[in-house]
């Protein structure tokens, strides 16, 4: 099956990163190679690329989690945790915990399995004296 060429686009390659199969894209002729790369590794069944969509599902999940726990509140520490799940996904760390005072802590993890554990630790400390 044959699939008809749009108006005003061309046909673009790009290779997988990790096996190196090619893959045709038609677009407006803009693409960067490093874009025609990118997809061409989202596209590929190579072992590969199909551990590197699982990493990146799983930070993405983890994200989510992260605005679920925090919601609008503390903006700068999510961001950071955003870059240590990446990091973690990388195999380059494996927790990052945040301590914002107040006997507040966030933290991510990544377990043994290769789960990403999100957390926030509120303490309260309630003393009184006679």
């Amino acid at each position: 099956m044959t699939k008809k060429q749009l108006e005003n686009s061309e046909i673009q390659t790009g290779a997988c990163h990790y096996c190196g199969q090619i893959y045709q894209f038609e677009t407006d002729g803009r693409a960067t190679e490093e874009q025609l790369d990118a997809w061409a590794a989202e596209k590929c069944d190579c072992i590969d690329a199909r551990i590197e969509r699982g990493k990146r599902k799983k930070a993405d999940q983890a994200k989510k989690k992260i605005e679920e726990l925090f919601g609008e509140n503390f903006p700068d520490e999510r961001e950071l945790l955003y870059k240590a799940i990446d990091l973690m996904v990388q195999d380059k760390i494996v927790k990052t915990t945040v301590n914002i005072g107040n006997g507040t802590k966030m933290s991510v993890g990544m377990n043994a399995k290769g789960s990403i554990k999100t957390e926030i630790t509120q303490t309260k400390k309630r003393s009184a004296e006679t």
